[in-house]
């Protein structure tokens, strides 16, 4: 574990090493996760309960959001001693470097509207995990997910590329060693439809209601970039990694 990485007020922010990861800490991640991501949406399909808070086990957590575990990390939010939001990321070889990924984001529903999600993601700068990262991504279906991946480098979701995004999505997706995002259908933005989604379908069948509304808030300050969210599908958002 690294000492503390940043504080402000009653935050205190950390980064946690794969090797470093136990299996408490993914203990804390999934009851965070468990008790405040979302809830299926009334269409998702059996087994899935429509109405439902979205779970994860700890187990599942590691299945389904690390790579290997050398390249995994997780960024811990706390408050008073609580946890109250982590980021896990993880990063895979593509081309002449590597893609980082952010495969889990979640922050407590009374702590939400204050930048936590965007500065836990900030820890990574200057971090040793990000030396050989050129792209960094996320799949979501919220809004203020997808903004806290563009503002980690002072991106403006009126300035966003969606050529560089374009160009990478097929490659990105099909060398993902996660499962949900490996080879994951994209959106109909990629294969040229005017105003598509920059989306892919993971099979996230998690209800949209509440990202609907943050979204249109995007909408009206005409920051949003990506098109509709199609049921089971996720915002694919590509941002490159600046070098000094």
């Amino acid at each position: 574990m690294t000492p503390p990485g940043e504080s402000g007020h009653e935050h205190v922010f950390e980064v946690l090493e794969g090797p470093d990861i136990t299996d408490e800490h993914l203990k804390t991640c999934a009851k965070l996760f468990s008790e405040n991501y979302g809830i299926w949406a009334p269409d998702a399909p059996f087994p899935l309960k429509p109405g439902a808070r979205v779970r994860m086990s700890p187990a599942k957590l590691r299945q389904e959001c690390f790579s290997e575990s050398r390249n995994t990390l997780i960024v811990r939010c706390s408050a008073q001693g609580e946890h109250i939001g982590h980021a896990v990321v993880t990063k895979w070889r593509y081309k002449e470097g590597s893609v980082g990924w952010v495969t889990q984001l979640v922050v407590h529903g009374h702590y939400r509207r204050r930048h936590i999600a965007t500065t836990m993601l900030r820890q990574l700068k200057g971090y040793p995990w990000i030396d050989d990262v050129t792209i960094m991504g996320i799949a979501s279906s919220h809004p203020a997910a997808c903004n806290s991946v563009v503002n980690l480098f002072n991106g403006d979701m009126r300035h966003v590329d969606l050529e560089f995004i374009t160009q990478h999505a097929e490659g990105i997706v099909a060398c993902a060693p996660v499962t949900f995002l490996k080879n994951a259908p994209l959106g109909s933005a990629f294969h040229g439809v005017p105003g598509g989604s920059y989306s892919a379908n993971t099979g996230f069948f998690v209800d949209h209601a509440e990202p609907l509304q943050i979204l249109q808030s995007y909408v009206e300050e005409d920051k949003w970039p990506f098109g509709e969210l199609p049921n089971g599908y996720e915002f694919l958002v590509l941002v490159p990694v600046p070098r000094a």
